[in-house]
């Protein structure tokens, strides 16, 4: 009887400490997230009212667009499937790492031109040609087709970015919520077929590891953020049955149920407090380093999905520009 205190007391001292490091931070919102979302009059959705609205007001999300010199980009149709892709190259450099970029959009979203200035940026900031690739989406194009164009992508681009300045052993392959998807679904396959040599290193923001409906269920993360934080539960539901519907048990659905991880490419893992998905990249980073994979992991207090709503110099975008610098340079051995 005189255990019981003992063992109660341990046993909360266990919950809370893995309540917060579940929360990653004071449950304080970031005040220049609070008035971004006022300002672009953000409401939340429910999952019905998303079904009802026509996909294509979904499709295309409104970006600011910031003008770049045209002449720091080309456009291709690579492989016989026509995958568009987009080169960025500002510094006109040849040898320079490749960073393989895959964009969010819950699957449903194409690359759509406001997110080419960031794009841009990324190659200046992390002095690299960088490839994005605009992959089929849903529902006209469900599971696989996101995943195959997104390998076959990158098995091209592995093999011809020296044509674009680039250096084709010094592969980055960096994704976006369902950008960060493919990523880890791409390098198990690459893994899987003997082709992952060249990857020095993943970088998945935002990542959706765990698409089943029972995680999202389960979850503390999407509990705590099912609303309110923009991107909410009923929206992460809404984007898996258009993109996968009854195949979440995939593993290139969720890239968590892969069943080898061991000697995948060293990773950056990057979560936000208040994003239903921070869950998903805690136990994927686990999984990683129980595996013995290299790991950089970051949960930012304060912030939202994929730190969406900070202005262009903000301390969390500078801090995740070092994050990856630091990473790119170890893994690339500079």
């Amino acid at each position: 009887m005189k255990q019981k205190p003992l063992l109660l007391t341990i046993a909360m001292l266990l919950f809370a400490v893995g309540t917060y490091s579940q929360a990653c931070g004071t449950r304080v919102l970031d005040p220049q997230i609070a008035y971004f979302l006022k300002i672009v009059g953000y409401k939340d959705q429910t999952l019905e009212q998303l079904r009802s609205t026509p996909i294509e007001q979904l499709k295309y999300p409104q970006f600011p667009l910031i003008p770049y010199p045209k002449e720091d980009v080309q456009r291709l149709k690579i492989t016989s499937d026509s995958i568009s892709v987009l080169v960025f190259n500002p510094l006109h450099k040849e040898n320079l790492p490749v960073i393989i970029h895959y964009h969010g959009g819950g699957f449903i979203s194409p690359l759509v031109q406001g997110l080419e200035y960031s794009l841009w940026q990324d190659a200046k900031t992390y002095g690299a040609i960088v490839f994005a690739v605009d992959y089929r989406v849903a529902p006209e194009h469900r599971f696989p087709a996101a995943v195959d164009d997104s390998y076959k992508a990158f098995k091209w681009i592995s093999q011809n970015a020296q044509l674009f300045g680039g250096d084709t052993s010094q592969l980055i392959l960096m994704g976006n919520s369902a950008g960060a998807n493919l990523v880890a679904v791409i390098t198990q396959r690459a893994k899987k077929e003997n082709t992952s040599s060249p990857i020095k290193l993943q970088v998945l923001n935002g990542l959706p590891a765990d698409l089943r409906p029972e995680n999202m269920e389960k979850s503390v993360s999407y509990q705590q953020n099912a609303l309110g934080y923009f991107q909410t539960k009923a929206m992460c539901y809404f984007a898996v049955e258009n993109y996968a519907p009854d195949q979440f048990n995939d593993p290139e659905v969720s890239p968590i149920l892969g069943k080898d991880f061991k000697g995948l490419p060293p990773a950056v893992i990057i979560n936000a407090e208040f994003d239903p998905l921070r869950e998903d990249g805690v136990l994927y980073a686990e999984k990683l380093r129980n595996a013995g994979v290299k790991v950089w992991e970051k949960c930012f207090a304060g912030q939202i999905h994929c730190l969406i709503g900070l202005m262009p110099g903000a301390e969390p975008l500078k801090e995740f520009e070092r994050i990856v610098k630091s990473s790119m340079n170890e893994c690339l051995g500079k």
